[in-house]
This record gives structure tokens, C-alpha cells and sequence, in this order.
């Protein structure tokens, strides 16, 4: 149990159970909140609650991080003082943070010989394993990323995905910790429902307490970067291009509106379905795929500019 100052406890720990209720609390946020309470008392001895100096100094970035790291660091302090706001526990201003470092990378548009390459790599690595408990855990990598490619859910969606969460009777995913706080509801292909089930036996033989669908080594969930390292371990060694987790998400889109060729062209419908199935905030967010698809982006286009522009304004783009 993390101990914080009697200067903040009460309120940090007041925060800590309205975000917990809401479903939206990450376990990331205490050490740095822990953190902040440490700088806090350091350089203001003695003050109890949070003063604007205390939030200003927080938000300086140092000499050794980054624009992104920055915004990593503060972000629990600075939702602390949301909350703080919005209860009249404080009248603060929040800090502004610089605009995110931009990233290179591109999405990847897997081919199916990549994508069988990669699968079998994955299938290898469950029959090569040495022991019981590497095994069910390369079989645990395999199933993640399947499920990955045929959902189109954030990375993060599936590494926090919970036993309660699962309709393994109806295959509907019910998607609680998400991107904006958005729930929706996914679901599944017929023979994905199948495998998460024949998943679902196995993982309760060795894991039967488990709450997280797919628990890493024990009840926590896969980390950004373990996950990262899984799909290079396989990736790097079975093909060529660069790609990362997440272009599964991408891929899965672009697979979709490349299919309403042969389906006809009720467009309207199926970019509303696709974009409630992704959790977008809005139909913009779903149109920045008719970039993606350069056959269809001037088809797509025609149909369905005038209505979208009635429906959603234009805004900038923003899918993280």
C-alpha cells in the first residue's frame, strides 16, 4: 500500500475511489501520483492540499525526458486536479502540455503471406515450448493477437479485457476500458467466439481465479511493451516490413471497406456499424481510413460527402 503525505492522503486517496467506481482508474497512476505527493512535500513543507506552485513546478519538463514523457509523467497529477475542479476543491489551472512528439511510423498493410507467416511463427512457438507453463503462454501470445486481427480492438482494449466482459455464449466482447471512456460492444466472428472458447478452458485450468482474460504470469495485464516484445519476437523473425500491434486495428478497417465492393454501396450504414464496433467518438474519426484505400477513397467520397458533412463537421483527425 502506497503511503502518501497527510497533506494529500485524504484527497488523493478520494480521487483514487471516484476513478476506481467509474471503471477508470490505472494502476500506473499511483507511483506517479506518489511521486507528485513526494515533490510536493519536498519543496513545500508543511502546505497541505495542492497549490498552483506545486501543479507549475510538477509540469516542467526536465532535462531528461521527452515531449512524450512529459505528458506521460504528469498526466495523473493533472487529472487529480480535474478532479479537484470539478468538486470545489481547488480552483487550479492545469499546466498545458506541448503537442506529442509526431510519430513515423505508418500503418502497415499486412499481405496474407506476411500474416500466415506470422501465425505459423506463433503456432511454432506453442509447439517448441519446453514446459506446460510456456506453452500455455505462447498459445495465450498467438490467441491475443488473433483476436487483435479479427476484432480491430486497441491493443490496450485486449490487454485489459475482462473474464466478465466476455460473452463466450453469444461471442459479444463488451469493451470497458477503452480509448475516451467510450463502452461498446464487438462482435465477434463465429470462428473467433470459437477459439476465445477453447481458449477460455484452457487459460481456467491454469489460471482459475483469474479475472483479467488474458493474464500475464499471474493476475496483472500484459504491459504496452511486453506485448510489443511478442509480436517483434515473432515478426522480426518470420518477415521482412516493419509493423507494430496496433496496425492489426488498421488493417482490420481497411479489410472492411475493401469487402463493401462486393457488397453494394449502403455506405452510410456500414461506416456507422464499423465506427460503433471500433469505439470512435464520431464518423470523422472512421473516415480518416479513405486514406488508407485509394481505390475506394473517391467511390467512398462521392457517396457519402454530403451526407457525413450534415451528419459530423469537420475536425482534425485523432485516433490514438
Amino acid at each position: 500500500m502506497l503511503a502518501f503525505s497527510k497533506e494529500r492522503e485524504d484527497l488523493i486517496k478520494r480521487f483514487i475511489e471516484y476513478r476506481t467506481s467509474c471503471d477508470q482508474w490505472c494502476e500506473g497512476y499511483a507511483l506517479n501520483l506518489l511521486y507528485f505527493d513526494r515533490f510536493c512535500t519536498k519543496h513545500y513543507p508543511g502546505e497541505t492540499g495542492v497549490t498552483q506552485p506545486m501543479i507549475d513546478g510538477w509540469c516542467i519538463q526536465r532535462k531528461t525526458e521527452n515531449k512524450t514523457s512529459l505528458i506521460g509523467r504528469t498526466l495523473p497529477a493533472r487529472k487529480f486536479i480535474e478532479y479537484l475542479n470539478s468538486r470545489s476543491l481547488a480552483n487550479l489551472s492545469i499546466p498545458e502540455m506541448p503537442k506529442p512528439e509526431g510519430k513515423e511510423h505508418i500503418p502497415h498493410f499486412f499481405t496474407t503471406e506476411e500474416l500466415m507467416n506470422f501465425f505459423s511463427g506463433c503456432d511454432e512457438n506453442v509447439l517448441t515450448a519446453k514446459s506446460s507453463s510456456k506453452k500455455f503462454y505462447a498459445f495465450q501470445v498467438s490467441v491475443l493477437f488473433r483476436l487483435l486481427y479479427s476484432s480491430g480492438i486497441r491493443t490496450t482494449e485486449a490487454r485489459l479485457l475482462r473474464v466478465d466482459d466476455v460473452d463466450l455464449t453469444h461471442g459479444i466482447l463488451n469493451i470497458r476500458k477503452t480509448k475516451n471512456s467510450i463502452e461498446h460492444y464487438v462482435v465477434l466472428h463465429d470462428a473467433t467466439a470459437q477459439m476465445l472458447r477453447e481458449y477460455d478452458e484452457i487459460a481456467d485450468r491454469n489460471h482459475p481465479e483469474r479475472e483479467l482474460f488474458f493474464p500475464y504470469r499471474g493476475n496483472g495485464p500484459f504491459s504496452p511493451d511486453m506485448l510489443t516484445y511478442e509480436f517483434h519476437k515473432v515478426w522480426d523473425r518470420v518477415n521482412t516490413e516493419n509493423a507494430v500491434p496496433y496496425d492489426f486495428r488498421h488493417n482490420y478497417a481497411i479489410q472492411n471497406i475493401n469487402s463493401w465492393i462486393s457488397l453494394g454501396f449502403d455506405f452510410n450504414d456500414k461506416f456507422f456499424y464499423l465506427s460503433k464496433s471500433m469505439g470512435h467518438t464520431s464518423l470523422e474519426s472512421t473516415r480518416y481510413y479513405y486514406s488508407l484505400v485509394p481505390a475506394l477513397a473517391a467511390i467512398i467520397q462521392e457517396k457519402t460527402e454530403e451526407g457525413f458533412n450534415e451528419i459530423v463537421p469537420e475536425v482534425p483527425h485523432y485516433e490514438g
